[in-house]
C-alpha cells in the first residue's frame, strides 16, 4: 500500500510539472514591450544629411580595401547614397522593433547615456544598435550599428559608425567557406579633413 501511495504521488507530481506552462530560459533575451518607444535613427541620419547639404560643406571619402587606400571628394548624390546605408537600418518601426530588446545605461567614462538595442531574433540583418547621448544635452554623440548578412556562401559582417556633425565609417568584412576574405573600410568626413574631437 505504501509503495502504491508513493508511486501515485510521484505520478501526480510529474503530471503537474509536465502540464505546467512552458517558460523561456532566463538567459534567453526577450523583446521589449510593444509600448517601448525606440530611438528613430533614420530621422537623425536624414537631419544630419540635410544639414551637410544645406551648409554646402565639402565631403571627403577615404576607402581602404585589403590595405590599399584611395580618397576622393563626394558630390551630394554620392554622399546621400552612402548615407542611405544608415537610414535603411532604422529598427524603430513596429515591424522591426519586435525583434529587439532595449536597455539603457550610463557610461561615466564617456559622460554618456547609452541606448542599446540587441536582436532577440538571430535571423534579422541588424544585430545591434548603440546610441550614445550626451549626459547634459541628450544630443546624439555617436551611433553604432552591427549587421550580418549571408548571401549564398558569402558572410558579410558590417559595423556602421556615425559621429554626429563630423562623419561616418562603414567597416565591412566579407568571407566565404573556401577561405576568401576581404576587408573594406569607407570613411566619410565633411567640413574638414582633420579628425578633431
Amino acid at each position: 500500500m505504501r509503495i502504491q501511495l508513493i508511486s501515485f504521488s510521484l505520478i501526480t507530481i510529474i503530471t503537474i510539472i509536465s502540464c505546467g506552462e512552458p517558460t523561456a530560459p532566463e538567459t534567453q533575451l526577450q523583446p521589449s514591450p510593444d509600448s517601448t518607444r525606440f530611438f528613430t535613427t533614420g530621422l537623425f541620419f536624414e537631419e544630419q544629411v540635410n544639414q551637410v547639404i544645406l551648409l554646402r560643406k565639402p565631403i571627403y571619402v577615404y576607402r581602404t580595401m585589403n590595405g590599399m587606400k584611395d580618397s576622393a571628394v563626394l558630390d551630394s548624390m554620392q554622399f546621400i547614397q552612402l548615407a542611405q546605408e544608415f537610414i535603411t537600418k532604422d529598427i524603430s518601426n513596429a515591424r522591426d522593433k519586435k525583434n529587439y530588446r532595449e536597455t539603457v545605461f550610463q557610461d561615466a567614462g564617456t559622460n554618456s547615456y547609452t541606448l542599446n538595442y540587441t536582436a532577440v531574433n538571430r535571423e534579422v540583418r541588424v544585430q545591434g544598435v548603440d546610441i550614445l547621448l550626451d549626459e547634459q544635452s541628450n544630443q546624439v554623440k555617436r551611433i553604432f550599428i552591427r549587421s550580418f548578412t549571408q548571401r549564398g556562401d558569402t558572410s558579410i559582417q558590417e559595423q556602421h559608425n556615425w559621429r554626429a556633425f563630423k562623419g561616418f565609417q562603414i567597416n565591412r568584412s566579407l568571407s566565404t567557406g573556401n577561405g576568401y576574405h576581404r576587408q573594406e573600410l569607407t570613411e566619410v568626413k565633411w567640413g574638414s579633413t582633420s579628425d578633431d574631437e
